[in-house]
């Protein structure tokens, strides 16, 4: 019987797929923002309002569905949903890691980067610094 860990599930409190979705989202800010502003009906409205309630700390699986039905309708075939992950995660190349990784400061994310330099690089949500965890 698989324990709750084995099967990803984006609709229950930040579940390991809202985990992949929001660090995709994070990576694509920019990107998502602009063809909200472009090409969305409500504007950058389903963004701001998934960031509110990541920096809020309330559950994002509404705001990542609305989200993803935001980009669909501005012309995103994938949405947020639908993204293809490959074998790095989002944010990071294929460089050699040290022994250090920079996390998500508030646990809701899994998107990860390897420092480059002595401080570490601030949430695009939050703006908090990422947190440093040993490998």
């Amino acid at each position: 019987m698989p324990d709750q860990y084995d099967v990803p599930d984006r609709h229950h409190g930040g579940g390991l797929g809202s985990r992949e979705e929001i660090a995709y989202v994070c990576d694509q800010l920019e990107h998502i923002g602009a063809a909200l502003e472009m090409y969305g009906p409500a504007g950058r409205a389903p963004l701001e309002h998934l960031l509110a309630a990541l920096r809020d700390g309330e559950d994002p699986a509404a705001p990542l569905d609305a989200l993803h039905e935001a980009l669909l309708a501005a012309g995103d075939a994938a949405g947020i949903h639908g993204r293809a992950r490959g074998l790095n995660p989002q944010g990071v190349t294929p460089a050699t890691p040290d022994e250090w990784v920079l996390l998500c400061p508030a646990h809701q994310c899994s998107r990860h980067i390897w420092p480059d330099g002595p401080a570490a690089p601030r949430c695009r949500i939050s703006g908090l610094p990422l947190r440093r965890e040993r490998l």
